[in-house]
């Protein structure tokens, strides 16, 4: 069975490939590693994190950008995803037959779009048609120009076809591949083109490309539904209410023209990190990122969200009817990542519902029967910000999804009163540095974790101090956490009740 948190992910953190990388373990230790960063900024704002590492001669391109859901305007919700998809669509020197002849093509497009957009607000069914007709022409036309897929192309055929990988989230979009350390230049003409020079060409076809993956991870899909429902109930001001994929009445109604705003108004180098890690020389790699980027204009100043979401006073519920098992998910406000409680949090969610050991698979699906699958997680939808705590659980065939419920609460309040035992303490505090670790062995893992940490936190120097942070997080730390924010009254409730057939009748 697919873990339900595998599930969150895909589809709050919309990914256009799968990725693999080479894995080198860290040598020497934490200080080493540490101290093998170098942290190089552009005059423009723009960072680079770049970790040397020998052996393979493989580099991994990591450029994480403060760019997420949360910062898209009301009515164009999954312009940020949108965008990551145009970020692949080449350049005026990459991807056109004949860019004076797109350019006007393109125009065209804009215009026939322009067209339909105003008649179907005030025209005729017939004249609806016409508008049509002429907008599928426009991009037909356009579309004759087009070098499909030239830009991935490109970096496929120079090794990347095993990791080159982009994604969204509510707070940032990423952009990442892995090439032979002999590509670096390669790499850094792409990134220019990328960025100096983006061309949103195909943008309607896109478009219908990522309605209809909404349709696939919410509107057909019962975790994608419940999970849009809990978050809109959950948040009533902040924009982690929105989902990142965007409703289906934006994606159906926003423009070219309208991407090519959001670009302008929020890609500013400043927001910007690249990590660099593998087989690299500083010494060549410094110039040419200034040759290749220094020219870069900073862009606005970068925006925060400063909506701040009231506190919750009492339990909210929500239903969603769906044709699928029963699903009961329970969420509870908490800090964002940079909070002093944020790691006893996780930890104390570790222990209750992330391994095999986990208080809730020991309580209610060994013992009692009353489970099929359950767990806990935080970070959703994201963690720059506050954000929710999960408990999730399906119940076993037979059992009232009330059950469940009031089972996941028993276990949680015993928790909470009596704390975790030394054993289970140690196991959580166990897992949580070997995540670490791991993520530190491999390039594209490291690359990942630096630009977040960098990102979130303001110092990337804050990955390193989480192995002591962990180790200092004690049980009446877990206990005093969970009493502060696993209240009744702090919890959202989102319950998918499978969808009753009808026969006959009005």
């Amino acid at each position: 069975m697919i873990s339900l948190p595998t599930v969150f992910i895909a589809g709050l953190l919309l990914a256009t490939t799968v990725t693999t990388a080479p894995q080198s373990p860290p040598e020497g230790g934490l200080e080493k590693l540490e101290a093998s960063v170098i942290e190089h900024q552009l005059e423009n704002g723009w960072t680079f994190l770049i970790v040397p590492r020998a052996g393979v001669p493989v580099v991994s391109f990591h450029t994480y950008i403060d760019v997420g859901g949360i910062f898209e305007d009301p009515g164009a919700t999954g312009m940020a995803h949108m965008f990551e998809h145009m970020a692949f669509k080449g350049s005026r020197r990459l991807g056109s037959k004949d860019w004076s002849l797109e350019k006007r093509a393109l125009s065209d497009v804009d215009k026939a779009y322009a067209g339909l957009e105003a008649v179907r607000l005030a025209g005729s069914a017939g004249a609806i048609s016409q508008a049509e007709a002429r907008f599928t022409s426009a991009q037909d036309r356009a579309a004759r120009l087009v070098q499909p897929e030239a830009f991935s192309k490109l970096l496929e055929e120079a090794g990347g076809s095993g990791s080159l990988n982009a994604s969204t989230s509510a707070e940032e979009t990423n952009y990442v591949v892995s090439l032979p350390s002999n590509r670096l230049e390669l790499w850094c003409w792409l990134e220019r083109e990328r960025f100096a020079d983006p061309v949103l060409r195909e943008f309607y076809k896109e478009r219908d490309a990522v309605l209809e993956e909404r349709r696939m991870r919410v509107e057909s899909d019962p975790f994608g539904a419940l999970i849009e429902q809990l978050l809109g109930t959950a948040f009533t001001k902040h924009p982690y209410r929105r989902p990142v994929i965007g409703y289906a009445e934006d994606l159906t109604r926003f423009s070219r023209t309208q991407a090519e705003e959001f670009y302008a108004k929020n890609y500013g180098v400043r927001r910007f990190t690249t990590a660099i890690v593998g087989d690299v020389d500083p010494k060549t790699l410094v110039p040419m990122l200034e040759s290749y980027f220094g020219d870069f204009e900073p862009g606005p100043e970068p925006t925060t969200v400063d909506i701040v979401e009231p506190t919750q006073e009492a339990e909210r519920r929500v239903e969603v009817e769906f044709p699928a098992m029963p699903i009961v998910i329970a969420a509870w406000h908490i800090p964002g990542k940079s909070h002093a409680d944020t790691t006893s949090l996780e930890i104390g969610l570790s222990i209750l519902g992330q391994a095999q050991a986990s208080r809730l698979n020991e309580s209610l699906i060994r013992n009692r029967g009353l489970g099929a699958e359950i767990g806990s997680f935080s970070g959703l939808p994201g963690d720059r910000y506050p954000n929710l705590a999960v408990v999730y659980g399906i119940p076993a065939p037979g059992v009232p999804i009330e059950s469940l419920e009031a089972g996941i609460f028993e276990v949680m309040t015993k928790l909470q009163a009596d704390g975790p035992t030394d054993e289970e303490l140690a196991g959580a505090k166990t897992r949580a540095r070997a995540n670490l670790l791991r993520g530190l062995a491999s390039n594209e893992d490291l690359a990942a974790s630096l630009c977040e940490w960098k990102s979130k936190s303001g110092d990337w120097h804050n990955l390193f101090r989480q192995t002591e942070v962990v180790a200092a997080v004690t049980a009446k730390d877990i206990q005093r956490v969970f009493a502060k924010y696993f209240t009744k009254d702090n919890r959202t409730i989102a319950t998918l009740v499978p969808l009753q057939e009808t026969t006959g009748g009005l």
